[in-house]
């Protein structure tokens, strides 16, 4: 035990030698590490956990309507039959998919039987849908698809733990890029090139919100399948990143980059659909 406490101060001294700092630096770094990994998975695995109880839920509540409805089309549509349905309705709403939610927002008593068909099929769709995403020990037996395996493992064994890493790597690269960025600030000696810094940094974050509110809008099947839209879309892109290219050369871009952005964005409303 003494010998690895020596090697393992010797090792210290090798690498940091008489800097103490860079051993406090780094040390701290170890230390809210830790802190900032154990917070995150503490919390994801809370929310795994309540999503887990919730998803239970809301097969059991959506399984019941499926059965409500299957009776209510078998019997006689009284007011009786109605307020059972409706109640079933209620329990299952916040569950349902904002599609199902609208069409069953319509029933009514005089509903027909084919439209009844309709709404079993979506329901059978959302419960198959919610069943292949359930992280049950219990179902997995009697899966032997290896992937689904695979992905069962995944999901309740290394998902938190690689979310977790990730999540951690990224706030203290945030912590990094804002600590350099204050060095850098101070090391700007200028009023004006303080402000060219500044100036920077919000083109910086306006771009990136404007590249995710394009890709968000393609996701979302929003953007009009247009000649404006395809001369738009690479076009404002490309200007963006030209413009960010050239800021150490002539400062001034800055203002006009942030010009052209707010009118990119503007613009963005007219490809829409």
């Amino acid at each position: 035990m003494d010998k690895l406490a020596e090697l393992l101060i010797d090792t210290i001294n090798s690498v940091f030698g008489e800097d103490k700092f860079s051993l406090i630096f780094y040390l701290g770094i170890f230390l809210i590490s830790i802190l900032l990994f154990k917070e995150f998975k503490n919390k994801i695995s809370e929310e795994s956990r309540y999503t887990r109880e919730q998803l239970d839920i809301a097969l059991k509540v959506l399984l019941d309507l499926k059965f409500g409805l299957v009776s209510f089309k078998a019997t006689t549509k009284s007011l009786e039959s109605f307020g059972e349905i409706k109640a079933k309705i209620l329990a299952a709403f916040p569950y349902l998919s904002i599609k199902l939610s609208e069409e069953l927002q319509n029933i009514n008593i005089n509903i027909q039987d084919n439209e009844i068909d309709v709404l079993l099929k979506d329901i059978e769709t959302e419960i198959n849908g919610l069943k292949n995403n359930q992280d049950s020990s219990i179902v997995m037996m009697n899966n032997y698809n290896v992937l689904a395996n695979m992905s069962y493992i995944y999901r309740t064994r290394l998902h938190t733990i690689f979310v977790s890493t990730i999540m951690t790597l990224m706030t203290l690269l945030f912590i990094l890029i804002v600590g350099f960025i204050y060095l850098a600030f101070a090391e700007v000696d200028s009023v004006l090139n303080r402000y060219y810094f500044i100036q920077m940094l919000i083109n910086l974050m306006v771009f990136f919100t404007h590249l995710i509110l394009i890709a968000n809008f393609f996701q979302e099947e929003k953007i009009k399948n247009s000649l404006f839209t395809w001369i738009y879309v690479p076009l404002s892109l490309a200007i963006s990143i030209v413009l960010l290219t050239l800021y150490t050369k002539w400062l001034w871009l800055t203002i006009l980059h942030f010009v052209l952005l707010v009118v990119m964005i503007w613009l963005l409303k007219k490809i829409l659909k």
